[in-house]
């Protein structure tokens, strides 16, 4: 059974670290999960493999709702990167044409 409770506990301090992306502690808290589930394989409480699962699929959400959040991070950053170049259009004849440049205030940044 101390297997099994390491195991929710595991979970539970994932999910924490998740929430403050102490991605150091994620790094070092999931090997010792896969050491913990190895030796929690002969399991047969349904009750605690439901917990388990439940905590599982949270720390899945909560992973996932992390990941959308870098992506948006780095397509702002883009998007701040490309307007201090300047902006581009088109002229008649369909080709690019490139205004405004980068000026030494935005060069800081």
């Amino acid at each position: 059974m101390q297997a099994n409770a390491t195991t929710l506990e595991l979970l539970d301090r994932i999910h924490s670290a998740i929430l403050v992306a102490d991605f150091a502690l994620l790094e070092h808290l999931s090997p010792a999960l896969e050491t913990s589930m190895a030796a929690a394989q002969t399991m047969r409480e349904s009750a605690l493999l439901t917990q388990i699962k439940a905590k599982a699929e949270r720390n899945a959400a909560c992973l996932v709702a992390a990941g959308r959040g870098v992506r948006a991070a780095q397509r702002r950053l883009a998007e701040i990167r490309d307007a201090a170049q300047g902006f581009s259009t088109y002229n008649g004849r369909g080709h690019r044409a490139q205004h405004g440049q980068q000026s030494s205030f935005a060069r800081r940044y």
